[in-house]
């Protein structure tokens, strides 16, 4: 038998040296499958999901109103709450401008607003212009969202809450 040495070992693909022979430790790989892991998770989920909502539709009593009449007019409709404000906007300008262009231009200036404010950082302090426009615009359709839901009754009449309430969920 040969004596070690300190020598390169030659072999067929070429040199090596003693310290690259040793072996890699292996790391346990902790990945898994997207089927069926994953998918059946999600099947299990969207499951339970509809399960809920069926016993939520049987558990609560939601009755549909009368079939439509064409020979009557009805009154005044006052649109769920989440309708409110852009109803309450309606009753109080055009319809052209309080549906298409008030809602319009607040979106295409809430989409612009990014592109207008080139503020460096990320930070509240920094960003004054953006806070202030969104600020506003938001305690706005707030205000026209809670007068439009509590305050408006049948005919869309000024009714004061505490007296009755009108709200349909």
């Amino acid at each position: 038998m040969p004596e070690p040495t300190d020598e390169p070992r030659y072999r067929l693909l070429g040199v090596i040296p003693r310290e690259i022979e040793a072996r890699d430790e292996q790391i346990p790989d902790d990945t898994v499958f997207t089927w069926p892991h994953f998918l059946i998770r999600h099947v299990v989920v969207a499951g339970l999901t509809v399960a809920v909502v069926f016993l939520l539709a049987i558990a609560f009593n939601a009755p549909l109103k009368d079939m439509a009449n064409p020979n009557t007019t009805p009154p005044v409709a006052k649109a769920p709450w989440y309708f409110a404000g852009l109803q309450e906007l309606l009753s109080h300008f055009q319809p052209m401008v309080a549906g298409i262009l008030i809602p319009g231009a607040a979106l295409l200036f809430l989409l612009g607003l990014p592109y207008l404010d080139r503020a460096k950082g990320w930070r509240v302090r920094d960003r004054k212009m953006v806070v202030t426009v969104f600020t506003v615009l938001a305690i706005a359709a707030l205000i026209l969202t809670i007068i439009g839901t509590l305050f408006r009754g049948p005919e869309w009449s000024w009714v004061w809450p505490w007296n009755h309430l009108y709200v349909e969920l």
